[in-house]
């Protein structure tokens, strides 16, 4: 038995290595969910970074999103112990963890370069990473269009929950049901 979960972060940065504002992650039907934001200083204080790029892209966000993303008070390894204990327990209760994140080269590879950062082991197995960036783009699901957003977009909670019932939409078509054993 396996369950896939959907994680979403916000940052300061775009690579691996700058600050993360906050985590949200879900499974598929949204029943398990996880968000924690983190303390932009105990990020800043552990050696994580900021891109003038990215920092100039939250000045052009919606006020809600940055007074959310900003507001943090919790240390980054309490966030990510938080994280760890959350995806065990789910693990637990549905089986072996899949972790999707919206693109290859983000949401993944930052948090495990987070966790290395303080010397904590990720808490997904290496090859249990999935790219809902990538499965979006296929040619067959590029005509499946994502529900209205709901809550505040450029929160990692929403957005984490809007990217998986986007994904569960995609497997739930019958043209995908024969590429995925998850019974979807």
């Amino acid at each position: 038995m396996s369950t896939d979960i959907m994680i979403d972060l916000e940052t300061t940065g775009t690579s691996a290595g700058c600050c993360v504002l906050a985590i949200g992650a879900c499974t598929l039907d949204g029943k398990e969910q996880f968000y924690q934001i983190i303390s932009h200083q105990d990020s800043l204080r552990i050696g994580l970074v900021d891109s003038p790029g990215t920092m100039s892209w939250w000045g052009r966000q919606s006020q809600a999103a940055r007074e959310e993303a900003f507001s943090g008070h919790t240390s980054v390894i309490e966030a990510l112990g938080a994280f760890s204990d959350w995806l065990r327990k789910v693990e637990l209760k549905l089986g072996e963890a899949y972790v999707w994140g919206n693109g290859a080269d983000f949401d993944l590879p930052i948090l495990q370069a987070v966790y290395e950062q303080v010397g904590m082991v990720q808490p997904w197995k290496p090859f249990n990473g999935r790219c809902y960036r990538t499965l979006k783009n296929l040619p067959q699901n590029k005509g499946i269009k994502p529900e209205e957003f709901v809550g505040i977009k450029h929160t990692a909670l929403s957005d984490a929950l809007h990217q998986a019932h986007h994904m569960l939409k995609i497997l739930r078509e019958p043209k995908q049901k024969d590429m995925f054993v998850g019974g979807y």
